[in-house]
């Protein structure tokens, strides 16, 4: 009897390692799908096998990351960081699953967070010149302008042959209004690659501000060859359109690059100049203020809404958007039409 019941035990314990193989087997193969249809960019047939595999084995942390990614793919980044938060619960030191997240709550515009686990994904990786261009990239996006030029500074300290490193500290500087820093930037991309359209884009915002607006045209010109129908490439060659006072070939340029970005404050807020500068206020007004809800942050757009206001003959509420502003432009605005 005790003889039997010994056999009996072991075979019961054989079969559920047998099965337990047999399950793990199934959740590789369902993961390895899912990897060749990622591969393909068949996102939603990847989840689907990924689905699979967590049946499988809920403990899987890969499955997570890599379900992740696919919801990423598609634009679900809820469900994405969710998944990575699932991996990275699994395994605390998934750094592929931070970096992940980081991206993903980028996408959200929740930059604080996307800086946190950037800065985990630093403590594992602290030489790494990709992840320091990742956080300028979304210091830029918050604003955080001195924070985004050290962060550009040691990816390039650490890597120099990346040209895209040295376009977008350019356009930091160029938001911080440091002209020749900029430009010296843009001349360091284009010697690494002289196709890099965004260097171009930024050449000619640079060259806007300084009044040259053949130039400016002409370095936009050179990006759109570079990279035809790049809504903020168009959308800039309209303004310096605007500008210049082309104001045909302006609109046809923005109105293009609201077409292929509808999302984009500034499109907007150019066509309002554009309507301003043709009189029609009632238009300019409401493209104005359509931009400054979509982004309060769109440079000058109180600027030009307040202009508009007076022009339309309410001088108080021109005055009390100006006034409101923090802008040089905003201010002199106030100091010239309100301040009498």
């Amino acid at each position: 009897m005790k003889a039997f019941t010994y056999s009996l035990t072991l075979g019961v314990l054989l079969l559920m390692v047998a099965c337990r193989q047999s399950a793990q087997e199934e959740r590789d193969a369902f993961f390895l799908r899912g990897n060749l249809q990622l591969q393909q960019q068949e996102y939603n047939e990847a989840i689907r096998y990924y689905n699979e595999a967590v049946k499988k084995d809920p403990n899987y942390a890969d499955v997570y990351n890599n379900r992740g990614i696919a919801h990423y793919e598609l634009a679900h980044y809820p469900e994405a960081i969710t998944d990575y938060t699932r991996a990275i619960n699994l395994r605390p030191d998934f750094t592929d699953a931070y970096y992940n997240r980081a991206n993903a709550y980028y996408q959200r515009d929740d930059y604080r967070a996307s800086l946190t686990d950037l800065d985990t994904v630093l403590r594992y990786y602290p030489d790494s010149a990709y992840v320091h261009f990742t956080r300028g990239i979304t210091l830029t996006e918050a604003q955080d302008y001195p924070m985004a030029i050290e962060a550009f500074d040691q990816a390039i300290r650490l890597d120099g042959s990346n040209p895209e490193s040295y376009v977008n500290r350019a356009t930091v500087w160029y938001y911080l209004k440091k002209y020749e820093k900029a430009e010296q930037d843009i001349q360091r991309a284009l010697a690494l690659d002289a196709e890099e359209s965004n260097a171009y884009n930024v050449r000619g915002l640079i060259l806007i501000e300084t009044g040259d607006y053949e130039a400016a045209q002409q370095a936009f010109d050179r990006a759109l060859e570079l990279t035809s129908y790049q809504p903020y490439f168009l959308n800039n060659r309209g303004y310096s359109f605007l500008q210049a006072g082309r104001l045909d070939q302006a609109l046809k340029d923005i109105e293009q690059s609201i077409r292929l970005d509808p999302k984009n404050s500034y499109a907007y807020r150019n066509k309002g100049i554009y309507y301003l500068k043709k009189g029609d206020l009632s238009g300019a007004i409401d493209l104005l203020e359509r931009a400054r809800d979509m982004d309060t942050s769109t440079e000058e757009v109180v600027f030009y809404l307040g202009l508009a206001y007076y022009q339309q003959g309410s001088r108080q509420k021109a005055c009390e958007l100006w006034q409101s502003a923090e802008g040089k432009e905003e201010q002199a605005a106030y100091q010239q039409y309100c301040d009498a």
